[in-house]
């Protein structure tokens, strides 16, 4: 019999949702949108810079924009890195300057590449600690021009950010991508976010520049659609576990890149040996790791180099981890080669405070029952019911 499962909302289309909501014409109310520590980092500090957002009812937030304020303490993000980014180009939209912080972890996320942007647009930063991290004061020195280039070879989010802040500038924007884009879904994502709250989103020069017409967002009524990251975890576990799995509320059309979960597990069955290249779905590297853990023969995971800068080194804790699992496993400059091993017995695995890194170690329990995870509490980043679910399928 099939195990029926429900993933929570969709985090990516969540935290554009709150953003684009917060910037908007009037009110607007999403639907489904996923309460996790990320989602409530970035509803604390859109409330401080003057939205209100009714969260009492988990089904359906309300959020109604306000004129934007300067927080006079700093935006605490935690570990958010989606939010960190996100907010750094309100600093577009904010007279006064606007100081963003986090934990230890965040402290080392990189935030450069979106800071130069934001120079060329009349923002200027100082940094209070390490040179382009967090903590960092953006203050607006002019008004912003209609252009800029912003590298997109290490992290999506950074044109994810300016997309989002770009039809309430005078004259909207065009982004020019430099580099080879990675996770690229993930700015389709954005568009389609955009596009859903009335933005007009022009995709030109063969995917090179994305050109935002001034005007919007407004405000709207919204549903989110099921996480298709969450959900390559529980698609991983069935797999392991030898269980019918079957999804609700999840697109089989959606923008998310990481519905191409169903795909890679998929090549699994191919013979050994097998890679596979995630760079425009990285967060698939974790899950999928997992489950070519018990794939017979050589996997190789590549195009992953941009996962050493994630809520950890991906690649390093996940080498760490799978070792100490039982695991063979090579680390690679971007990526891993994993062969089944034995079972070493019992073992705790560090995932670093990192949410996918335990999720990861968890799916490899269902094989190897003397594992157990360290702060398995972690999941709370992204999928607070993570490990119920889990045992539904063990």
């Amino acid at each position: 019999m099939n195990v029926v499962c429900t993933v929570p909302g969709s985090k990516s289309v969540t935290q554009r949702a709150l953003v684009l909501a917060a910037l908007a014409d009037g009110p607007s109310e999403l639907r489904g949108a996923l309460d996790c520590d990320d989602s409530r980092r970035l509803r604390e500090a859109l409330r401080a810079l003057g939205a209100r957002i009714e969260d009492a009812d988990p089904a359906a937030w309300r959020v109604t924009p306000g004129p934007l304020r300067v927080s006079t303490a700093p935006l605490e993000c935690g570990n958010a890195g989606t939010a960190l980014r996100f907010l750094a180009a309100l600093a577009l939209l904010i007279d006064d300057p606007l100081t963003l912080d986090g934990d230890e972890h965040l402290r080392r996320r990189p935030l450069g590449d979106l800071a130069d942007a934001l120079a060329t647009l009349g923002v200027a930063a100082t940094w209070r600690g390490r040179p382009g991290c967090p903590p960092v004061t953006l203050r607006r020195t002019g008004q912003p021009g209609d252009a800029v280039t912003v590298e997109s070879e290490r992290s999506s989010q950074f044109a994810s950010a300016l997309l989002l802040v770009a039809p309430r500038l005078p004259a909207g924007l065009s982004i020019r991508l430099s580099g080879p884009v990675v996770s690229r879904p993930y700015l389709a994502l954005t568009v389609e976010c955009l596009r859903g709250f009335g933005v007009a989103v022009e995709d030109a020069a063969a995917g090179t520049e994305l050109r935002v017409a001034p005007g919007g967002p407004r405000g709207t009524s919204s549903f989110v659609e099921g996480d298709w990251s969450s959900a390559a975890f529980l698609l991983a576990a069935a797999r392991i576990a030898g269980r019918a799995l079957r999804l609700a509320n999840l697109r089989d059309d959606s923008a998310q890149g990481d519905r191409a979960i169903v795909e890679l597990l998929a090549g699994l069955d191919r013979p050994a040996p097998r890679t596979f290249d995630l760079r425009d779905c990285p967060d698939l590297l974790p899950p999928l790791a997992a489950a070519a853990a018990f794939a017979p023969g050589v996997t190789t995971i590549s195009g992953v180099a941009h996962a050493r800068v994630k809520e950890s080194d991906r690649l390093a804790v996940l080498a760490e981890g799978f070792r100490r699992a039982g695991v063979r496993v090579g680390e690679l400059p971007d990526g891993l080669r994993l062969e089944p091993g034995d079972d070493p017995g019992p073992a705790t695995l560090e995932p670093h405070d990192d949410h996918r890194m335990a999720m990861a170690f968890g799916l490899l329990g269902l094989r190897r029952p003397g594992l157990r995870v360290s702060n398995p509490g972690c999941v709370g980043k992204s999928f607070p019911g993570f490990w119920d679910e889990l045992e539904r399928l063990r």
